[in-house]
């Protein structure tokens, strides 16, 4: 038999989603730290690094228009450092187990092409296989420029809906390193694939990815799929909203998402405390998380 608070959740939830119809998006941008968090992200570690003028950038942008997928799909890099690590990850859904995911077209200046094959692959079972992936292209950035993909694979999920398409895009994560800047800087990466259901609240742990306790956040990324603007989902750093508005709203084109925050103003609020969390809330779409990037300074 449930409990009593865990049934008080489930009808906090419904009265949310409810109100989800009447009042504007930036009423659900706030704290929500009064619905317990019964779900939580794990996703990979894929890079965590300390040391001066440590920084990164992401740009990306989906390969969906109207109700087709573009064969090719590009977004501009800028970047003033010397790069110490570079990530593509690339997201799609298609219909069999069998279908070639691993392998995609990376362009970068110049349209200079390089076959890139992902050194991790996730996948879950959706409407039919979604899969995300992650390569390392570091020797493939040669500074700033027009960086993109070709040959994402994704098929029609849905031929009959508004909306046919799951998801299918690309981001491109740049870590870089300016030895100018003397202050100790942190940047960790962290990728994945997870399936976040309307209703449900999610949380991603940071602290273990602080390498230092005296560390505070000061910049952090995330790219996803499937969002839908006028949804009103949006993302928290311990109940406090990154952005005051719907942060899955297609940012990187349609259902892409690929946004960079910058809570500074509130890290003397966040830090301290103990714990760092990241909650996501879905409300009423179901969205795709599959990276989360974090810069951090030392405050000593």
């Amino acid at each position: 038999m449930k409990s009593k608070n865990q049934n008080f959740v489930r009808i906090q939830r419904l009265v949310v989603s409810m109100l989800c119809c009447f009042l504007p998006i930036s009423a659900f941008a706030s704290d929500l730290s009064s619905v317990e968090n019964n779900s939580l992200i794990n996703l990979e570690k894929i890079f965590l690094e300390s040391g001066p003028g440590l920084d990164f950038t992401l740009v990306g942008k989906s390969l969906l228009k109207d109700k087709t997928i573009q064969k090719i799909s590009k977004a501009r890099l800028e970047i003033s450092s010397p790069v110490k690590k570079a990530f593509l990850i690339w997201c799609g859904e298609v219909k069999k187990q069998n279908k070639n995911t691993k392998t995609i077209r990376f362009i970068g200046p110049k349209n200079k092409e390089h076959e890139i094959t992902a050194q991790h692959l996730w996948k879950k079972n959706s409407t039919g296989i979604l899969y995300s992936a992650l390569a390392e292209v570091t020797p493939f950035i040669t500074g700033s420029g027009m960086y993109g993909v070709k040959n994402l694979s994704s098929d029609v999920i849905n031929p009959g809906g508004k909306d046919p398409y799951s998801v299918a895009g690309w981001a491109l994560v740049v870590v870089t390193e300016n030895r100018k800047v003397e202050k100790i800087q942190s940047v960790a990466i962290l990728a994945g694939l997870q399936v976040l259901k309307p209703g449900e609240i999610y949380d991603v742990h940071l602290t273990p990815y602080l390498t230092d306790d005296s560390m505070e956040p000061t910049a952090i990324g995330i790219i996803g799929g499937h969002g839908r603007a006028g949804n009103g989902s949006g993302n928290l750093l311990n109940d406090v909203s990154l952005s005051g508005q719907d942060d899955w709203d297609g940012s990187a084109g349609k259902f892409w998402d690929v946004d960079l925050f910058k809570p500074y103003p509130h890290t003397k609020y966040i830090a301290g405390n103990g714990d760092l969390t990241l909650t996501v809330d879905p409300l009423l779409q179901w969205i795709y998380p599959i990276g989360v990037i974090m810069k951090s300074w030392s405050t000593e």
